[in-house]
């Protein structure tokens, strides 16, 4: 087979979160390996990282379009979560039923390792929009997590993710977390995408005032707290992003 591995983020300006380790650093290493062990199992590995972009959106763009232009069989987006500092596990993200059962194979395999499942979801991040093929984002672990890292091997880990691509799907059930408040610090938007504002269609942006908010589910990613939003006033639309530099997760009590 041939594979399309993206090391998440590593190609300023779309750089990584920050935590006790740089994610930029872990996706590199993990993506490294799998590479390698893919080519000694005989598949066809191809690098879909770019070195150089304009902007976040021109590099997300290049991944999918390598791999799309490589005529790649899956497409795997390799990235490390971060929310709290207390949460923790590994989780995956696919949207067709063919990479969904691609993710859950793979998310067996990790959970081996010792990290919490936090199970298969569904959300529709760029790169799994707008690849050609089964694709899947992995969120690793939790890199401001001491739980996580301290567990983490970046040889093991793509040893885990390589079986769970080369092997058979299994379901793991995701577990519940609990429950946050996104605490909003400057006037900003919900919008459906992390994809700039001014390029999104207006009717699907909504004004967000300052204050503390209840969600359903958060995580980071490409700099944006994805949440399900329970306030059905601020659109039909059950997920939205609001971006992290005007925002901050709390745990509620």
């Amino acid at each position: 087979m041939k594979f399309g591995i993206d090391m998440g983020h590593n190609c300023p300006p779309d750089t990584g979160a920050t935590g006790i380790k740089q994610e930029d650093v872990l996706t590199k290493a993990v993506g490294t390996h799998l590479i390698q062990k893919l080519k000694a199992a005989g598949h066809t590995a191809v690098d879909c990282t770019p070195t150089k972009a304009s902007s976040v959106n021109d590099s997300l763009r290049q991944r999918t379009d390598k791999a799309n232009a490589n005529n790649v069989n899956v497409f795997v987006s390799i990235h490390f979560n971060k929310f709290t500092g207390t949460a923790h596990g590994t989780e995956a993200y696919a949207i067709s039923n063919v990479s969904q059962g691609i993710a859950q194979s793979v998310l067996k395999e990790i959970v081996k390792l010792g990290f919490n499942s936090r199970g298969v979801k569904n959300t529709g991040f760029f790169v799994l929009k707008n690849t050609q093929m089964p694709a899947i984002l992995i969120e690793c672990c939790f890199c401001d997590s001491k739980t996580d890292m301290d567990l983490f091997d970046a040889e093991k880990m793509a040893e885990a993710i390589a079986h769970g691509l080369i092997g058979e799907s299994d379901d793991v059930p995701p577990k519940s977390d609990k429950k946050y408040v996104l605490e909003i610090t400057t006037k900003t938007v919900l919008k459906p995408s992390t994809e700039q504002s001014s390029d999104l269609p207006k009717e699907s942006l909504f004004d967000i005032e300052p204050g503390d908010y209840p969600i359903l589910d958060a995580r980071f990613e490409e700099n944006h707290y994805w949440v399900k939003w329970p306030d059905k006033s601020k659109g039909n639309r059950d997920e939205h992003f609001v971006y992290a530099g005007h925002s901050k997760v709390i745990e509620k009590d």
